[in-house]
């Protein structure tokens, strides 16, 4: 679409609780960390963890979502917690690699990945894009979440000139429902067995922001 982004920035986006920053190979080492400890926890309400099994499958997603960043089709950011301290061990924001951008270098010992933001299935030609996120499980209950769909979202409305935004989550994952209407999201309906998880189908609650709704 004219006007629209050739490609997603890749540039950090600043909160009161969380940095968020694209993830890329080196990062992958850590992400598997948090994946692996928290494991149980997210098969309870998502269908992938089954399928990240080592360091190369979570190299093969980001990969993936690095592709579709380039394109502007969709992107993921690691969301790193901020105060979290160098004994954690999730990762911090410094890739696995060793580099760390610029505007890092002061603060990327004291922020540790906590979990990601997905934004995906990017449409131009509608200015749409859907939302998804997860934490690690020691990682949850401190608004983490909440403050990393505010950020994101405002980056998508005002950075990349989205319209719509969506997000899609289980009937039985108040958590994640909870943090889609506490960072401004309203529900709009139900989809009916919207996805199959450990075998069962499960109905999703759909929530939308639009740019026009209060920030």
């Amino acid at each position: 679409m004219e006007n629209f982004l050739d490609e997603i920035p890749d540039e950090e986006l600043r909160g009161e609780r969380v940095t968020l920053r694209l993830l890329h190979e080196g990062d992958a080492p850590a992400l598997f960390s948090l994946i692996d400890g928290s494991r149980e926890f997210l098969a309870r309400h998502l269908p992938w963890p089954a399928e990240c099994t080592c360091v190369e499958d979570v190299e093969s997603r980001i990969d993936s979502w690095e592709i579709q960043a380039q394109m502007a089709n969709g992107a993921c950011w690691g969301i790193f917690a901020k105060g979290a301290g160098s004994s954690q061990s999730a990762g911090s924001l410094r890739p696995a690699d060793g580099s760390v951008p610029a505007s890092s270098q002061q603060h990327a010992s004291d922020l540790q990945l906590a979990g990601v933001i997905i934004l995906g299935w990017i449409q131009a030609a509608h200015l749409s894009a859907s939302v998804s996120y997860w934490l690690g499980e020691c990682f949850t209950g401190r608004g983490l979440a909440t403050d990393a769909l505010k950020i994101l979202s405002h980056f998508a409305f005002n950075r990349l000139g989205l319209n719509r935004l969506e997000i899609s989550a289980s009937v039985t994952n108040k958590a994640s429902q909870t943090v889609a209407t506490r960072a401004g999201y309203t529900q709009e309906g139900f989809s009916r067995e919207f996805e199959r998880i450990n075998g069962k189908f499960e109905d999703h609650v759909r929530f939308s922001r639009l740019a026009r709704d209060p920030q």
